[in-house]
């Protein structure tokens, strides 16, 4: 048998495997918030509000919020302009334009009130995140601050399910069939 080495694909076949009863279930990590990895974000108000208001709508703490951009960013934020990009091209490309027309960016420019957060990593995280940032500045003269980094990859997670958010109510609103089972 050939050597699986896509994530997804392991993951399918350990899942089909436990669900054969083959495997045991692997059992998670269990860590505790005293024992994770942490990072202080000097961030803003503002920008911490947004993010709480889009993990509420996702049914997420801040936390895996923050978690989740810091991810998306270093994996190119391939996912989230997927997702907008398919519904751009579901809703066409005058009334993609019509509606985030309407959707206004997010920037630290409009920011005030300084405050800190501090995120707690999943294990193996904040090395990640670490080699990440080494990779991104690898050929600049200057490497970015791991904390405007970070700010960087929150606004853009912001300004991303702005669009993913608007697109998609737009689908909803235009085709109620999709809220429908198939």
């Amino acid at each position: 048998m050939k050597q699986l080495t896509n994530p997804l694909a392991i993951a399918a076949f350990t899942r089909a495997a436990v669900a054969a009863g083959r495997v045991p279930p692997v059992r998670r990590i269990k860590g505790d918030s005293r024992s994770a990895d942490k990072f202080v974000i000097r961030g803003y108000v503002e920008l911490f509000e947004e993010i709480s208001g889009i993990g509420t709508h996702q049914g997420r703490s801040i936390n895996s919020e923050v978690v989740a951009a810091i991810l998306d960013s270093l994996d190119g934020q391939v996912r989230s302009l997927s997702e907008v990009r398919i519904l751009k091209a579901h809703l066409g490309e005058e009334m993609a334009k019509n509606v985030l027309a309407v959707v206004p960016d997010f920037t630290l420019d409009t920011c005030k009130e300084e405050r800190r957060f501090i995120v707690r990593f999943p294990p193996n995280v904040r090395d990640k995140i670490r080699k990440g940032v080494e990779t991104i500045s690898v050929g600049t003269l200057k490497a970015p601050s791991m904390n405007n980094w970070m700010l960087t990859a929150l606004v853009a997670w912001v300004n991303v399910q702005r669009q993913h958010y608007a697109l998609l109510s737009a689908s909803i609103a235009i085709d109620q069939k999709l809220l429908e089972g198939r």
